[in-house]
């Protein structure tokens, strides 16, 4: 009975019914795999997936878990691989960005370290400019040249610091035309300045001393408690110059024009001030001890207060002076000046 049942199972599989259904679900799963193929952009070809879907249809496992599967092709390709592919960029965004930050970190640390070499380079073109315009009558740039020089830039990024200023001793810039150059507190000892323009210029507190000024401009120019001492300034022209608490001990100042010069507490201990015009400076509380004024103009001069200890003011013109409080002892003074209308 068992034999007959399962030679009917046999004739039934030969059947081409049978046959012809086997074929259509190669044909099918062939066609899936086919499909799937072009999907994932995967190799092979048609006979390549027709021997594969034989092997599926023939083991029901693999077809039914084939069969599971198709749908999840479709949802990976379609969803899974965008956000995968969104997620790689984001990270490759992120990899670039920290690169980018890591190029201005590098970027910074250059730029602070070259600093100084920036810093020399300026320096090294602005000595450039002063020397190549040396004996130059204009200006050739100097002016702000010596400015740049002498100033105190706020170093980057430590804003809290600044640069030293620029030493300038013995600067040579004869006939150079420096009017209202701004160079306050500068060191100018031995500086050559011959018949140099510096009409209206910021020398307050300036390191002037042995500088050779002799037939200089300094009109108008301000030279609070400048340092002054031996200066040569021999027909310097000086009319209204601000030269309060100026130390001009042993300057040379023969035939200098100081007409309305403002020298209150000034030192011109020792000063020479032959023939030089004072008319209607202010003196007032200046110390001229031992200074040398033979045939000085003194007229309308203020010198209340002014200590002219040992001075010599022979032949000075001190018509309608004011010595008011003067200390002239040892002074040598004609007696005419006292016939004049001095104030005493």
């Amino acid at each position: 009975m068992k034999l007959n049942q399962i030679l009917n199972q046999i004739k039934v599989s030969l059947t081409p019914s049978s046959t012809k259904n086997h074929y259509q679900k190669v044909e099918e799963i062939a066609y899936k795999l086919y499909q799937n193929r072009l999907l994932v952009k995967g190799e092979g070809d048609a006979e390549h997936d027709w021997h594969k879907a034989e092997q599926i249809v023939k083991n029901p496992l693999t077809l039914a878990l084939f069969k599971c599967h198709q749908p999840f092709i479709s949802i990976e390709k379609k969803f899974l691989e965008p956000v995968l592919d969104y997620l790689n960029r984001l990270a490759l965004l992120e990899i670039l960005g920290l690169v980018g930050n890591l190029s201005l970190l590098v970027g910074v640390i250059v730029f602070i370290g070259g600093e100084q070499d920036r810093r020399n380079a300026e320096v090294y073109q602005a000595w450039q400019v002063v020397t190549a315009a040396y004996d130059q009558a204009g200006s050739g740039g100097r002016k702000e040249a010596l400015e740049f020089l002498n100033s105190r830039p706020r170093r980057i990024p430590w804003f809290w610091l600044t640069w030293r200023r620029q030493n300038l001793d013995s600067l040579q810039a004869p006939k150079a035309y420096l009017k209202g150059v701004q160079l306050p507190g500068a060191k100018l000892v031995n500086a050559n300045l011959f018949a140099a323009n510096l009409f209206a210029a910021n020398l307050e507190k300036a390191g002037l001393s042995r500088a050779n000024l002799q037939k200089a401009i300094l009109d108008e120019a301000n030279l609070q408690q400048a340092y002054l001492i031996k200066a040569k300034l021999q027909q310097a022209s000086l009319s209204e110059a601000k030269l309060q608490k100026a130390n001009l001990g042993n300057a040379k100042l023969q035939e200098a024009y100081l007409f309305k010069a403002k020298l209150q507490q000034a030192k011109l201990n020792i000063a020479k001030l032959q023939q030089a015009d004072l008319e209607q400076a202010n003196l007032e509380n200046a110390s001229l001890v031992g200074a040398k004024l033979q045939n000085a103009h003194l007229a309308g001069a203020n010198l209340k207060n002014a200590n002219l200890k040992n001075a010599n003011l022979a032949g000075a013109n001190l018509a309608g002076a004011d010595l008011a409080g003067a200390d002239l002892k040892n002074a040598i003074y004609s007696n005419e000046i006292r016939s004049k209308s001095c104030k005493f």
